[in-house]
C-alpha cells in the first residue's frame, strides 16, 4: 500500500513547531544571561558612583568633603572652608553622571574675629618698635641683595626690583631715617676699598631719592672692609662681605661714625 502523505506531513511540522519552540526558549535564557551578566550589583553601582564623585570632589580642589552614596543621592560631609566651596561642591556632585540628589551636610567654621588695625599699630616702647623697622627693613633687603658692577659703583639691573621694595617701606613709614652702609671685601688697598664703598652707599642712595624718598631720611656710610660677616679667604666669604645694610636710626641718633685709614689714597680702583 503507498505511504500515507498527511501523516507523513503532520509530523514533520510538529517536529519543526517543537524545535522552533525550543529555539526560543534558548534565545530568552541568552538574553537573560547577558542582562544578568551586563548589569552591577546595585550596591556596587552606588559604590562606584561615590568613587566618582569623591573623584571630582579631588579635581576640583575640594579634598576634605566626604562623598557617600544613599539611593543615588549624594551626602557631601566633613568640613569646607568658605560657603562659596559649600556651594561649589555641590554644583560638583550634580554634574556627575546618574546623580539624583544632592544633600549637602558640609560644615562651614564660624569666622574668627580678629581685632587687627594695620593703620594703627599698637603702642611699643621706642626700642622695640625700632627693632621691629630694623627687622623688617633688613627682611625686604636680604630677599635679593643689591649688586653691582665689578670694581665699580654701578647697580645692576638684577637689584631694582630689591630698590622698589625698599622705596616702598620708606613709603609706609614716613618719619624713619636709615644709614646705609657699604662694604667690600678686603682685597686691594684699604682706602681703595673704603672709598668704593662710601660711592655704593651713595648710589643706592641717589637710587632711593629717585623714587620720591626724602633725602635727608637717608645717611650714606662707606665701612670699606673693616666690618666683615665673613672669613676674606674664600670666594663665598668675600662675596658675604660685598654688601649693602641699612640700619634705621633712633631719633637724635647720627649712626656709625665713618672708620679712618692711615694708607695714603690709591690713584685707581680694584675690582671687587
Amino acid at each position: 500500500m503507498p505511504p500515507r502523505r498527511s501523516g507523513f506531513f503532520s509530523e514533520l511540522i510538529a517536529e519543526r513547531r517543537g524545535l522552533l519552540a525550543g529555539l526560543i526558549v534558548l534565545i530568552v535564557f541568552i538574553v537573560i544571561a547577558l542582562g544578568a551578566d551586563g548589569r552591577q550589583n546595585p550596591e556596587e553601582e552606588q559604590l562606584g558612583l561615590a568613587a566618582t564623585v569623591q573623584g571630582a570632589m579631588v579635581q576640583a580642589g575640594l579634598p576634605t568633603v566626604e562623598v557617600r552614596n544613599i539611593d543615588w543621592t549624594i551626602i557631601l560631609e566633613g568640613r569646607i572652608a568658605t560657603t562659596e566651596l559649600k556651594e561649589a561642591a555641590t554644583r560638583v556632585a550634580q554634574a556627575q553622571n546618574g546623580v539624583v540628589g544632592v544633600d549637602n551636610r558640609l560644615v562651614v567654621p564660624e569666622p574668627v574675629d580678629i581685632e587687627t588695625d594695620i593703620l594703627n599699630p599698637p603702642d611699643l616702647p621706642a626700642a622695640m618698635e625700632d627693632l621691629l623697622l630694623q627687622a623688617r627693613l633688613s627682611a625686604t633687603a636680604a630677599l635679593t641683595p643689591i649688586q653691582f658692577e665689578s670694581g665699580g659703583d654701578r647697580i645692576t639691573e638684577e637689584s631694582v626690583a630689591t630698590l622698589n621694595l625698599i622705596a616702598e617701606f620708606f613709603s609706609a613709614n614716613t618719619v624713619v631715617r636709615v644709614q646705609i652702609i657699604g662694604h667690600t671685601d678686603s682685597d686691594g688697598e684699604e682706602s681703595n676699598n673704603l672709598t668704593l664703598s662710601t660711592l655704593r652707599a651713595e648710589a643706592v642712595r641717589t637710587q632711593l631719592i629717585a623714587r620720591g624718598i626724602d633725602a635727608e631720611r637717608l645717611l650714606p656710610l662707606g665701612m670699606g672692609e673693616y666690618d666683615p660677616i665673613a672669613d676674606n679667604l674664600t670666594r663665598e666669604g668675600k662675596a658675604l662681605n660685598r654688601r649693602i645694610e641699612f640700619l634705621v636710626l633712633p631719633d637724635g641718633n647720627e649712626g656709625l661714625p665713618a672708620p679712618t685709614t692711615t694708607e695714603p689714597p690709591a690713584t685707581t680702583i680694584v675690582d671687587q
